[in-house]
């Protein structure tokens, strides 16, 4: 992601895509695969998968980008919730004492969805168990 400085609170940066790839296929060997999450998660239409859980933190400069709402008729198991307080992954790092009862919460309900999901995949592949 370019940054100048100015619109934003880092040292200006032009990322070079070729020399990054290259960097990837010679530390990882792998090559990068720009748009994958679009092309596999339904990009702009989200409302037509099942079963994903999105959350997004208060206080994570990421939620700007982030699914905050659902389209109308989606999925009724596509769920969105927004971290009070929480920070970007606050809810998917190991619980800690001190965690705000709004990312403990959504933990438990993350936990809920997920269980259900997968007794309904259980009990609709009952022959092939």
């Amino acid at each position: 992601m370019p940054t100048d400085g100015v619109t934003d609170f880092e040292l200006p940066y032009q990322p070079n895509q070729t020399a990054y790839y290259e960097h990837c296929r010679k530390v990882w060997d792998v090559i990068p695969r720009p748009n994958w999450e679009e092309m596999y998660f339904f990009g702009l239409d989200i409302g037509s998968g099942s079963n994903i859980f999105i959350t997004n933190g208060q206080v994570d400069p990421w939620r700007a980008a982030g699914i905050t709402t659902l389209p109308k008729g989606c999925n009724p198991s596509i769920v969105t919730r927004t971290i009070e307080l929480g920070a970007h992954h606050f809810d998917l790092r190991g619980a800690h004492p001190l965690d705000p009862p709004s990312v403990t919460k959504v933990r438990k309900e993350e936990k809920a969805h997920m269980k259900r999901w997968i007794q309904e995949w259980k009990e609709n592949h009952r022959e092939s168990l």
